[in-house]
Parts: C-alpha cells; sequence; structure tokens
C-alpha cells in the first residue's frame, strides 16, 4: 500500500484543488491511485473541486467530508483542502457507496441500505473494517449506525466521523465521486490483507452523584429523576433557564452529560444543543430512558491525557511496526476546550507514530467507534466530544 497527501491553503478552491491534488499526484509517483479522501473547509464544497480532482485523477473512486479545520502533518488549518492518493497491494479490497436523504427517511433503513451496498461491491473477499463519514447535524445518528451494523455485523469493526462546518451548524457537506451531498452518508469498506488499530479516549471524568433518566425519546431527555432535565445544570451551576441558555456552547463543551453503558469502563458523553421552553434539554445523540448519567467535567490537561491514551491504543493494536496512514476524527468541541493547546495534541500524534507518518484529521460534530479497541469487540457508538484515532497498515 502507498499513500500520497496533498494540501492547499489557495483561497480559490478550484486553484487549490488542482494544487492539492497535483501534490499528491507527484508523491504518489509512478504508481496508481486506486481511491482519493478528501477533506476540505466547508467553503470549498462544491462539485467543480471534485470535477478537477476527477480529471488530474482518471475517475477514480472519491469519498470524504467538510471539517471546520483540517490537521495535517504540517499544522491544523482553518481553511484548506487535503486530498489523500491510496495506491491498494492486490490483495487488498475495497468499495464506496452513500445514502441520501437521511432526514427524509428512516436513519436505520437509511443505515442498513449502506451497509448492503457496501456488501455488494465486497463479494467473495474478506472485509475487515468499515469507515462512514455522515452528516454532523442528522438528528438520529444512532440508528443509521445499528442499521449499517445489522447489516455489516453488531460487532464489525465501524469508525467514522460526523461532517462539520465553522460552528454555524446550518449545514456540513459529504464527497461521493463526482457528488457533493449534505444530509447523507458516505460509506467506504476495507478487506484483503490489511491491518489497523484504534483507539478512542476523550477525557471528561464523573461529577456528582449518579442520577437517571425517568422521560426522554430519542435525543431529547424531558425528566433527569423525576424533575425537569434542565434542573441538573440549574442546580449544580446556580444559573436559571435565561443564563444557561446564553451560555449553552461553552456548559455543554466544558459540563457534558455521561451516558454509563453496561460492561463499559468509559462514560458515553452527549452534549447539549439546545433547551426547550418546558425543561427539556436537546442532546446531540440518543439518551435512552432508565440511563443512568453523571454530568462530566474536562481540563485541558486531562484532554490530552485522552489523546496520548487514545493513539497509544492505536499503535499498540496494529500487528505492524508501522502505520501507512494515521486518520484522525477529533471533536470540535476539544478543539475550542484547548483552544491554542490544539497543536499539543498535533504534536502527541506525532510523537506517537513518527513525523514523517501520513497523517489526515478532521474536526467533527460526532465520532462513530466502538468503545473497546481490543478485538474490536462490541457495537459501535455515536460519541461526542472524542477523538478517535484509526491507524492502517498491510499484513
Amino acid at each position: 500500500m502507498n499513500i500520497s497527501f496533498g494540501f492547499s491553503e489557495n483561497k480559490n478552491p478550484l486553484q487549490a484543488a488542482n494544487e492539492a491534488t497535483r501534490q499528491a499526484i507527484i508523491g504518489l509517483d509512478t504508481y496508481h491511485a486506486d481511491l482519493a479522501l478528501i477533506f476540505t473547509s466547508a467553503e470549498f464544497a462544491q462539485e467543480a473541486i471534485l470535477k478537477i480532482i476527477n480529471n488530474l485523477l482518471g475517475e477514480i473512486p472519491i469519498t470524504g467530508c467538510s471539517s471546520l479545520g483540517i490537521i495535517t502533518n504540517k499544522g491544523i488549518f482553518r481553511y484548506g483542502l487535503a486530498i489523500i492518493l491510496i495506491n491498494l497491494s492486490p490483495q487488498m479490497f475495497f468499495n464506496i457507496a452513500s445514502v441520501k436523504d437521511i432526514s427524509q427517511k428512516n436513519p436505520l433503513d437509511c443505515g442498513r441500505e449502506l451497509g448492503d451496498k457496501l456488501l455488494y461491491g465486497c463479494k467473495d473477499v474478506n472485509r475487515d473494517l468499515s469507515i462512514i463519514f455522515s452528516d454532523g447535524l442528522i438528528a438520529d445518528a444512532t440508528s443509521l449506525i445499528n442499521g449499517i451494523q445489522e447489516s455489516l455485523g453488531r460487532s464489525f469493526p465501524l469508525l467514522g466521523a460526523s461532517a462539520s462546518d465553522n460552528f454555524t451548524f446550518s449545514k456540513t457537506f459529504q464527497y461521493y465521486n463526482h457528488e457533493v451531498l449534505s444530509d447523507s452518508c458516505c460509506g467506504l469498506l476495507l478487506g484483503g490483507k490489511m491491518n489497523f488499530g484504534f483507539g478512542i479516549k476523550h477525557g471528561w471524568q464523573p461529577l456528582g452523584k449518579i442520577r437517571q433518566i425517568t422521560k426522554s425519546y430519542g435525543n431529547i431527555i424531558e425528566e433527569i429523576d423525576g424533575q425537569p432535565a434542565v434542573k441538573l445544570y440549574e442546580d449544580y451551576l446556580a444559573k436559571d433557564l435565561l443564563a444557561l441558555t446564553k451560555e449553552l456552547q461553552r456548559i455543554s463543551i466544558y459540563y457534558p452529560i455521561g451516558v454509563y453503558l453496561q460492561g463499559e469502563k468509559e462514560y458515553l458523553l452527549r452534549n447539549v444543543k439546545s433547551i426547550k421552553n418546558d425543561g427539556s434539554l436537546v442532546t446531540q445523540g440518543d439518551v435512552p430512558q432508565d440511563s443512568k448519567i453523571r454530568l462530566m467535567i474536562s481540563t485541558k490537561e486531562s484532554c490530552l491525557a485522552a489523546a496520548t491514551a487514545a493513539c497509544q491504543e492505536a499503535k499498540n493494536n496494529l500487528r505492524t511496526q508501522k502505520a501507512k496512514l494515521v486518520m484522525i476524527f477529533d471533536s470540535a468541541s476539544r478543539f475550542s476546550l484547548l483552544g491554542k493547546q490544539h497543536q499539543k495534541e498535533l504534536e502527541i500524534i506525532k510523537s506517537t507514530f513518527g513525523e514523517n507518518t501520513p497523517l489526515v484529521g478532521i474536526y467533527t460534530y460526532g465520532e462513530q467507534a466502538p468503545l473497546k479497541a481490543i478485538n474490536y469487540l462490541g457495537r459501535a457508538y455515536f460519541h461526542n466530544q472524542s477523538i478517535n484515532v484509526l491507524a492502517i497498515g498491510e499484513q
């Protein structure tokens, strides 16, 4: 497997596409590109850039998504276009697929459809890993993941990222061959003689006593311990509904809700997106009724410690000496919390895998991964505020 990387900060999206693609082509040397992964800031979401890339590459499969920032070996950029060209060994196989208009359909059915499409293109080969890029504004992302796993298998390794924009929460973009999509999910299924390791951590710690969700549906929590859900924050932060609403973005980053999962070591985090007039909390991701929860808290130091742990876990589970490609799906909330120290997170990643290992990452509105990296046991979850590290190599 051979990997090549191209990046451009050119303010003209068409020139950026040309510049980044030519860089990647030169880096791949004489090898043929089998697949292209594209990550851009939201301003670059134009079908014209995909046309340029396809014209230069000769119509190869493309997938990827938008992000509020691009993570590379050379730094973290709020504006730009990254392209990763992948030349697969003859013993490796892949297929890409997409589903559209998810919010107008049943997300569970959309997940099944995507899984079936991916499997159809990988008949009679060993399948090892699925990577998805979904719209970060989909309300029921959990059902989408569950649908994919119904098709691929409940413990099949499923990793991915929910696309982001510039914290406007208005529109995110997914890339599929020539198409720039929204309200969609694109998937990549890999198999054959390949090897990978992953790690996912968040760094938030439980705060206060255990509480119970006494009334909820989907991603809306109506009652906690028999009282309006917002009272959890009113009591702890000594603020009324109006004050909480004004400071919600900061509060959600520093004090998310942690959902206890039976048999798992870490809490599953949920950001609070909005507060309804009746005191209900609208979260990013589902919170089942009767769940045990706790308020969570984090510091910059604990966030960086989580990045170290996730990187080390991914490296330890990679069954080869060196990764060919490292992909980072990092929560946009972590970007806000770390501030200027997000460069320290990048240094942790580079020091773990090596300065010259091809590296690309994005900031997300949600991450998809199992909680357990060892033997890849267990279902995949929709995460908030986590860093998801994926290292890919050959057998």
